[in-house]
């Protein structure tokens, strides 16, 4: 993936703000995820970070994204070209994912979008190893789209 590497702000973190200011300036971002996570919702981020594929007719797609009926459509609209189904049928909204991503300023939306390709670039490379695949994360107001389709030669 070739964009270019940004950090988190947590400036733009009110809630994280709000509790690390009320237990001093040493609180973590690990501090506040003890105070405000649970198991069970880390567990469930889990499935976004590292998520399920599915392989149909030579396309690797979301689980979570994937229809055969859209994809039907999506295949007669684009002539059989799997790469171009695979990128908008994988391409996924950072708001539509998250409650609240208007709040946290666009470079933490695109942040999280890097993140999200570079876990997803990582774990396609674990199950599909012989497979190439290209990953976009591209700011796309006001929210950030991140997608995923394979290279083919």
């Amino acid at each position: 993936m070739s964009t270019k590497p940004i950090s988190l702000n947590t400036d733009k973190l009110s809630n994280y703000q709000q509790w690390k200011k009320a237990n001093g300036g040493d609180f973590s971002l690990w501090d506040y995820l003890s105070g405000v996570a649970n198991a069970e919702i880390a567990l469930a981020f889990t499935k976004l970070f590292l998520p399920d594929f599915v392989e149909h007719e030579g396309g690797i797609f979301l689980s979570e994204a994937f229809n055969r009926q859209i994809y039907e459509q999506w295949k007669a609209k684009l002539g059989n070209d799997i790469a171009s189904i695979e990128r908008v049928m994988n391409h996924q909204h950072i708001d539509d994912l998250l409650a609240g991503a208007d709040t946290v300023g666009a470079d933490n939306l695109f942040y999280l979008g890097q993140v999200l390709a570079q876990m997803w670039e990582s774990h396609l490379k674990s199950l599909y190893p012989s497979r190439r695949f290209k990953m976009i994360c591209n700011p796309d107001y006001p929210t950030v789209l991140v997608t995923f389709y394979q290279i083919r030669d």
